[in-house]
């Protein structure tokens, strides 16, 4: 950990590894607020220092990041892009964990073209690595993806025992993280199934964990899916509720996509 005093030491000192570390640490913590063009300015400072000292992988951890918020920004083509970046730098260095999180960011674009077959193949890539390394949290977060394309197929049993054995990993890590989006996926299979207190159920578990973590995605989610079940639940006023909610934490966010489906519920569920 560094205190900007420290990193000001470590500029004097000419220590581009300290800064950038640094650069990188702060640009993290502002994603996870949600102040993305802050992180980005960030994580552009840090990719110069890291082209500068010739650091690959720090290069490459740069990119990915800068990636993720071009994909919640809907900037999907250069997202991809620069994971293919971060795929090339990684096969280089040999970065196995880094290859891997390229693989699974890299099928979450294709999922969202509708590409399920070549997103299906890299998360099980992505799979297979993190079973070489005994990586239990990326296991969890491959499984989850790899249920919502069984999902999308109509294999929805085997969609719920994926979901399944990623709650399981999450409980056993302790990621209250996963478990919230995991919970999230599982309600909206038992929605499919018309079981719709067991599904709401599920999303108030969910939103309990968004709201003790200050998860203002993961919360977003949780409410555009807790609208659509009190839509089909008969509650319309409840549903106005939770999908204006979800709407202003998408327009918080600048997340163009989200904006857009919980526009699209809400002509659904009317006046």
């Amino acid at each position: 950990e560094f205190s900007e005093r420290t990193v000001r030491a470590a500029e004097f000192r000419g220590d581009k590894h300290a800064v950038q570390a640094w650069l990188g640490n702060q640009a993290l913590v502002l994603q996870a607020w949600g102040r993305l063009e802050e992180a980005m300015a960030q994580h552009k400072k840090e990719e110069a220092i890291c082209e500068e000292s010739e650091n690959r992988n720090g290069l490459g951890a740069s990119y990915g990041n800068q990636a993720l918020i071009l994909q919640a920004w809907g900037r999907l083509e250069e997202a991809l892009a620069l994971h293919k970046k971060v795929e090339a730098i990684y096969e280089e260095l040999g970065n196995r964990d880094g290859l891997r999180r390229s693989y699974g960011n890299q099928a979450l674009i294709l999922q969202a073209w509708g590409r399920l077959d070549e997103a299906l193949a890299l998360h099980k890539k992505e799979e297979a690595i993190c079973e070489e390394l005994g990586n239990r949290d990326g296991l969890n977060r491959s499984y989850g993806n790899q249920a919502l394309i069984l999902k999308a197929w109509g294999r929805i049993e085997e969609a719920l025992t994926l979901h399944k054995k990623e709650e399981a990993i999450c409980e056993e890590l302790g990621s209250r993280s996963g478990l919230q989006a995991s919970y999230g996926n599982q309600a909206g299979i038992l929605q499919l199934w018309g079981r719709l207190e067991e599904a709401l159920a599920l999303h108030k578990r969910e939103e309990a964990i968004c709201e003790e973590l200050d998860l203002r995605e993961g919360l977003g989610y949780c409410h555009f899916s807790m609208a659509d079940l009190a839509r089909e639940r008969g509650d319309i006023p409840e549903a106005r509720k939770l999908a204006n909610d979800a709407l202003a934490i998408f327009s918080e966010l600048k997340m163009p996509r989200q904006i857009e489906w919980v526009q699209s519920l809400i002509a659904r569920i009317g006046d």
